[in-house]
């Protein structure tokens, strides 16, 4: 079967072909790979600015956010049946596991040495077929087959807004969410299916396609940083801009940081202080934030969702991954 990985011995990225995936334990899922997302950690991985393969190779298959439909299960298999369609999640626990991967909380890893599909140490979903253990699934109904490919990264929202509301002191009513990519837009939509007053703001101009898309459901959209809330959902991957919006925090304010990388600039300590102020770094995802990403599908717009998605073939993967930035938020990839 093909696979496209990335060779970090020879620096490059191409196709190749795989044997079949087996069985290697009685709760083993074994499924085919339907549809594939593209982010830009793997656009990061292509260019060689992160990642690792497993131990004793060289290369690495990529791929993270994927949508499949069981082939086979293994014998130990309880919840899922052939026929039924999985998202599977990203993280894997160290081992031994450290105390957070032992009590089932692997996006909490305090050793650092666990593992992620298509990132580190583990192939990915950009192939045919995969298998995984039923607990690193995600059963996806029928009905949100259509999005079932945007799972993983909507959990990655969903984990970010649970902390926030984990954290904040008060009785939070507005949210501002910086960046306009897919993360950004489907933190958005999560957050105004909680009943928030949010807005989204980022560098793109108004008249942007993807800020059309918000006004399907009357999120607003505002070009440039400005004000506060109650709650910010850093998505940008600008240090500067997670700075300037912690500035303008009110009293008890959150700020949940997905993307800033490191940087240099004022951080304003007293005001924090004095203001009972949180920031919080948050990666990756739980399984409660999985099923909330599953059940928040099904409460969002159809018509938001299918205008986040833009399909292309399987082969043109290369493409999405070395060349321009699309303007579409998601592009996803159809084997």
């Amino acid at each position: 079967m093909k696979a496209l990985a990335l060779d970090f011995e020879a620096r490059t990225l191409d196709w190749g072909e795989l044997d079949p995936p087996e069985f290697y334990a009685s709760r083993d899922v074994l499924y085919r790979v339907h549809e594939v997302g593209v982010c830009g950690t793997d656009r990061a991985l292509a260019s060689f600015q992160l990642g690792a393969p497993p131990a004793g190779e060289a290369r690495l298959i990529l791929g993270h956010e994927a949508l499949g439909q069981v082939i086979d299960t293994g014998a130990g298999v309880k919840a899922l049946n052939r026929g039924d369609w999985v998202a599977p999640t990203v993280r894997r626990a160290c081992k031994p596991p450290c105390s957070s991967c032992a009590r089932g909380r692997r996006d909490l890893c305090v050793s650092g040495k666990y593992t992620e599909r298509g990132i580190f140490g583990l192939h990915g979903y950009f192939t045919e077929m995969a298998v995984d253990a039923e607990e690193d699934l995600v059963r996806v109904p029928l009905k949100l087959v259509d999005f079932g490919v945007l799972v993983e990264p909507l959990s990655v929202a969903e984990k970010a807004i649970m902390r926030a509301l984990a954290v904040h002191e008060g009785e939070p009513r507005t949210a501002i969410v910086l960046g306009l990519g897919p993360i950004g837009m489907l933190a958005a939509m999560a957050l105004k299916a909680r009943g928030y007053g949010v807005k989204v703001q980022s560098l793109e101009p108004a008249d942007h396609p993807r800020a059309a898309i918000l006004r399907l459901q009357d999120i607003p959209y505002e070009p440039g940083l400005t004000g506060s809330a109650d709650i910010v959902i850093e998505a940008t991957g600008s240090t500067e801009a997670a700075l300037f919006a912690l500035e303008q925090m009110p009293p008890l304010g959150v700020m949940v940081v997905l993307g800033a990388a490191n940087g240099a600039g004022p951080v304003p300590f007293l005001r924090m202080i004095v203001n009972n102020q949180t920031v919080v770094g948050s990666v990756n995802a739980d399984g409660e934030a999985f099923r909330a990403a599953v059940e928040d599908l099904a409460r969002f717009d159809r018509r938001a969702l299918a205008a986040l998605i833009t399909r292309a073939r399987f082969s043109d993967l290369k493409k999405s991954l070395t060349g321009a930035f699309s303007v579409a938020p998601k592009v996803v990839h159809v084997l």
